[in-house]
């Protein structure tokens, strides 16, 4: 389950990072940005060193400059904090999000590599394009390993791009993983609580 764990994160970050290398066009079918977008993220990591290096501050550098103005990072973390979201200050929630995005990155900064031997398939997909929300789902394949099944939740903006916001590998979705997590820090120890709490993991 841990590996699955990295493998998932990772291709959260490298997802998002793909999208400005490959010019996505995120107005695009949701399968085809799926398809497109992750065809560039293995070929990123393949011929990138640089991403495959157990190295925090270089994916904390990737993340600055291409997850947040691709990604809906923010609706991640409202979804993995959950009801009581909405009664964290301005403040406190800038440091969660903050805090969240650390912890991803220092838990998982060497996963990068593991997903270099992979390729994927489209699944069977059944989506209407007048949904806001839709799952895509997919299928990594690589040699002498078993498949891992890799869906994507897929939130449309109202510039009719396609954003995904939660990935599921192998049955274990990211926000809900992480939302289980917090929320028994959260009924113990409240908004305060969980920040403390991400403050002690993120800086492990």
């Amino acid at each position: 389950m841990k590996n699955l764990g990295k493998l998932l994160v990772t291709f959260v970050l490298t997802l998002c990072t793909a999208v400005s290398f490959a010019s996505v066009n995120l107005t695009n079918p949701p399968e085809q940005v799926i398809t497109e977008v992750t065809d560039e993220v293995l070929t990123q990591i393949r011929n990138h060193p640089e991403l495959q290096k157990e190295d925090p501050s270089a994916i904390n550098n990737l993340v600055d400059k291409h997850i947040l103005p691709y990604s809906d990072f923010p609706r991640m973390t409202r979804m993995a904090v959950g009801p009581q979201w909405r009664n964290a200050t301005p403040e406190q929630k800038e440091e969660i999000q903050a805090l969240f995005r650390k912890l991803l990155i220092a838990v998982y900064s060497g996963a990068l590599k593991e997903a270099s031997d992979y390729s994927m398939q489209l699944g069977r997909n059944n989506i209407n394009p007048n949904e806001k929300v839709v799952l895509v789902r997919t299928k990594l394949t690589a040699s002498q390993r078993e498949p891992i099944q890799l869906d994507y939740r897929l939130l449309k903006t109202k510039d009719n791009e396609w954003k995904v916001f939660d990935v599921n590998v192998g049955g274990v979705w990211l926000v809900e993983n992480y939302r289980s997590q917090f929320a028994s820090v959260i009924s113990n120890g409240g908004i305060n609580g969980l920040i403390t709490e991400l403050r002690k993991k993120a800086n492990k």
